[in-house]
């Protein structure tokens, strides 16, 4: 008898189970379970319960080639219903993302999943992973970098350190005759900047010997770590138990705990220090680091922690990237190389490296910048989560009607589509260009928002673009007048070779190869 009563409940619960999967296909016929139907949306259609998943899931790893279709297929705007996300709206117009950031943390959040990610990496602590009160307090924690005190005091004086050095290795290089890495070669100049000027600390990978480069880089190899595995994780809901059984988990703890373990090294360092010399020391002490562990305001060891690893992560990629981008496209059109190195050569102080305030006379050198992160915009996808029914405005000009907005709906944007599109840019918008950030005199034309969008809008305006333009401008300047540099046909030491390189699926714009490149030295100048 108990044995029919199993046998019977099971049956029940067999076709209980069975209606209610025919109640949700019917409910759900082309979209995800619990999202609403927007037939006023393009889109593809998607299959009952699961949404597009099927459709996404060959495009795993390759999210803005995917966008790419989309927008190719469907136009400006398109939507899409998919685990972790839900309904997805993608929009490729600058009015359109101009009209969200402004209405950033109010109509508008990172949402759950994504700030689950990035309290992974780069912390719980930090603006990107935090929303009210919490990411006030750590805006206002990265303020002193901004400063023009802080670039005048503490980048310029490490750039007057680290340009001639970088052309000493270079040099080292050229006389021995061996290609380098120069996307490699970049991020060593861009984290000694950081460290140097912020943590008054030497990082030890760049030396003024080409040899340098050949030793194993931890930090190098520990945010690239991060930066690809963290980028994975926004399309795959499940990457807890995928990580698991492809062994990235382990080698993400291992680098973050690497990275973590740095900063903490480095904090305590600094505060053992700073108890023993309080009474000799003056308030005020010349750096970031100094700064937050003087301030009561920030008396968080994890803030502290949170805050230096984001940027060191950010202050490393973005000049690392946008140096890199730069040397791969003024090796394929030399009329920018010669522009710049007269701008240089005419405008460089022979003591010193540019220094901060001498920032905008470098004419070509801001156009050539500008260029580059427009094409390898520095974040090349992103997504907002609505906190609250909105309408992104009717654009007639472009004869595009007004989109609703739902609660709950996740709009997302490509920075990196949207400043290549030809409907905003012109038919030349692939191309590089910087003459299009130049006035018939010559002179630097900023390109103004939201056509260019690059730093962001709003409350989340990104704070580091005057660092990095200038971090950017006193590097390039220090340097191209003095090498000679194409593509590099021969291995490096290490048995790397020349591939052009393509946008890499990570967090920013790296480049998925590394650039190697001949260099010839200018000896008379050097």
């Amino acid at each position: 008898m108990s044995l029919l009563s199993s046998l019977d409940t099971w049956m029940l619960a067999l076709v209980v189970l069975s209606f209610s999967g025919a109640f949700l296909c019917i409910a759900y016929p082309d979209r995800l379970v619990t999202t609403n139907a927007r037939p006023d949306l393009p889109g593809p259609t998607g299959h009952p319960l699961f949404g597009n998943l099927l459709q996404a899931i060959p495009w795993q790893g390759r999210i803005l080639d995917w966008f790419d279709h989309l927008l190719s297929s469907y136009g400006p705007f398109c939507t899409f219903t998919l685990l972790p996300w839900g309904r997805g709206i993608l929009i490729n117009r600058p009015e359109w993302l101009a009209h969200i950031k402004q209405a950033d943390m109010k109509a508008y959040s990172r949402g759950p999943y994504a700030i689950e990610i990035f309290t992974e990496f780069p912390g719980g602590r930090t603006p990107v992973a935090s929303e009210g009160a919490q990411w006030r307090l750590a805006r206002k924690s990265i303020y002193p970098i901004f400063t023009v005190k802080s670039f005048t005091e503490h980048v310029s004086h490490a750039m007057n350190e680290i340009v001639p050095m970088a052309r000493a290795l270079l040099l080292s290089a050229s006389k021995r005759d061996v290609p380098i890495d120069w996307s490699d070669f970049a991020g060593r100049i861009a984290i000694t900047i950081f460290t140097l000027s912020h943590m008054n600390h030497h990082a030890n990978v760049l030396q003024g010997d080409v040899t340098c480069l050949d030793r194993d880089d931890p930090l190098r190899d520990a945010l690239a770590v991060l930066n690809r595995v963290s980028a994975k994780r926004l399309f795959n809901p499940a990457w807890r138990f995928t990580e698991l059984l492809n062994g990235d988990r382990f080698r993400f703890s291992r680098a973050r705990s690497y990275i973590r373990g740095l900063v903490d090294q480095i904090v305590r360092a600094r505060q053992a220090h700073a108890t023993e010399k309080s009474k000799e020391t003056a308030p005020g002490h010349a750096d970031f680091l100094s700064v937050l562990l003087e301030d009561p305001a920030f008396n968080d060891p994890i803030l502290i922690r949170d805050i230096m690893v984001t940027m060191l992560f950010a202050g490393r990629d973005n000049t690392q990237n946008v140096l890199a981008w730069a040397l791969y496209s003024i090796m394929a059109a030399p009329e920018w190389i010669d522009r710049l190195r007269e701008e240089a050569t005419a405008n460089r102080h022979p003591t010193h490296e540019v220094d901060y305030s001498e920032v905008s006379r470098y004419h070509v050198h801001l156009a050539v910048f500008f260029e580059t992160v427009r094409l390898w915009p520095g974040l090349p996808k992103n997504a907002r989560l609505a906190l609250q029914d909105d309408v992104l405005p009717a654009l007639p000009e472009y004869d595009l009607p007004a989109v609703k907005i739902e609660k709950g709906d996740y709009v997302f944007w490509s920075d990196y589509h949207m400043m290549r599109s030809p409907e905003v840019w012109g038919p030349t918008a692939n191309m590089f260009d910087p003459g299009r950030h130049l006035d018939s005199e010559g002179h630097f034309t900023k390109p103004a928002a939201p056509k260019f969008n690059c730093f962001g809008a709003g409350p989340r305006f990104c704070p580091g673009q005057q660092l990095v333009m200038y971090e950017f401008v006193a590097a390039l300047a220090g340097i191209l007048p003095y090498f000679d540099f194409a593509p590099s046909e021969r291995p490096t030491t290490s048995g790397l070779t020349y591939e052009k390189p393509e946008l890499a699926e990570a967090f920013t714009a790296s480049l998925t190869v590394p650039l190697i490149v001949d260099m010839q030295a200018n000896l008379t100048l050097l």
